[in-house]
């Protein structure tokens, strides 16, 4: 990430949007170097945890002294605390089969709801439990829990019990360690918005029109990973969901990359009918699909005309926001698991930038990846666009 903020000759006083922020790796990186950042992000327990580790005014003394006063809290909820069964969190749990699928075992969910209790009842800002419980929801994914990913996230076998505690206690002396490290520096300035990246400019309103001097991002690839199932855990505890209009309606607000997000009213595909190497794709998988009988399958032609036409729609709107020659990264992987027909997506997306106002500076190649779905190697590639003048 360095390099590219090096390659674009980015400085103090510029400004950078990311508009698949995700946890916020380019915008930590934009705030190390005194460079300004915005970031967008359909899934909100992404702008969640952006939104923590980009605000670098806490006080790592008193993170610590928040952290003794949870472990305190936490013990005599554990010792008298019978209603856990009764928390929003576990309902959700309950009600959608998690718990049944073994995503968390009860006695790590009994733990983590004590201390998440305990933070929330703590005399002190939002910023502080923010930061406190998004050191809890990543010990409970990452150490607490039962799930793994490899991609895709799946169950493992069930711990009886687990020390959450020690694990969130581990996190939070990080954290600590982290802040005092970049207590010298200078920091930029940050926002995070949660929307849809296809409508950047209206999400962060005409008023900001041509203020960025690049844009550096890593958007979905159209491969069949649902982000919102990796991230269900993060979501359920921060209490983003709670049935499933809620979640539908973050799955809604991304790029449609796979078949669990495609729903009756998208319109995207419109705007790519006349592009000849997406027909050609299109009707590859439709003479491959036309003999499947589930309903997922015969969307896979769906998928890549919603992908693309979103991507045009994503391009046409972050071009209003960028000043006149301003160049943008986008790191992208080339793709083949929808029953083994190539996607060239870096070179797709270079065409569909061309249409609405960019010309394309490079497609480097960035690393090879070992795709699971098909047992073969992919590439990805870091695509950088150059805003052409004129008006779209």
């Amino acid at each position: 990430m360095k390099k590219l903020l090096d390659r674009f000759a980015l400085r103090r006083g510029d400004a950078v949007i990311d508009a698949f922020c995700g946890s916020g790796t380019t915008l930590v990186e934009c705030l190390k170097n005194g460079i300004d950042a915005v970031g967008i992000d359909a899934n909100p327990s992404s702008c969640f945890s952006a939104r923590v580790k980009t605000n670098w005014t806490l006080k790592s003394g008193r993170l610590l002294d928040l952290l003794d006063d949870v472990e305190k809290r936490q013990r005599l909820r554990l010792r008298s605390d019978t209603k856990y069964l009764s928390h929003t969190t576990t309902r959700y749990l309950q009600s959608t089969g998690m718990l049944k699928r073994g995503w968390i075992s009860a006695e790590p969910l009994r733990k983590s709801i004590a201390i998440k209790s305990s933070i929330e009842n703590l005399p002190t800002s939002a910023s502080y439990k923010n930061a406190l419980t998004l050191a809890l929801i990543s010990e409970i994914v990452l150490g607490a829990s039962n799930v793994k990913f490899g991609p895709e996230l799946y169950c493992v076998t069930e711990k009886e019990d687990a020390d959450v505690f020690a694990g969130f206690e581990k996190r939070v002396r990080k954290m600590g360690s982290d802040l005092n490290a970049i207590a010298s520096l200078n920091p930029g300035g940050v926002e995070i918005f949660q929307g849809d990246s296809r409508k950047c400019y209206e999400l962060l309103k005409p008023t900001i029109t041509g203020r960025f001097s690049a844009g550096i991002c890593s958007p979905p690839y159209p491969t069949e990973h649902d982000y919102t199932r990796n991230a269900r855990l993060e979501l359920v505890f921060l209490g983003l969901v709670s049935d499933r209009e809620s979640l539908r309606a973050i799955k809604e607000k991304m790029i449609r990359s796979h078949t669990k997000n495609i729903y009756k009213d998208d319109d995207d595909a419109a705007l790519v009918t006349r592009h000849k190497a997406i027909k050609r794709i299109v009707k590859e998988l439709e003479r491959k699909t036309k003999d499947i009988d589930h309903g997922f399958g015969r969307l896979y032609p769906t998928v890549i005309s919603e992908y693309f036409g979103g991507m045009r729609r994503h391009f046409k709107s972050i071009r209003r926001l960028l000043k006149p020659n301003a160049m943008c990264a986008y790191v992208v992987g080339d793709q083949s698991s929808y029953l083994q027909v190539h996607i060239p997506t870096a070179k797709i997306l270079s065409s569909l930038a061309k249409e609405v106002g960019f010309e394309t500076d490079a497609i480097e190649h960035w690393r090879t990846r070992w795709s699971s779905a098909t047992s073969k190697a992919v590439n990805e590639n870091i695509l950088i666009l150059r805003k052409t003048n004129g008006r779209r």
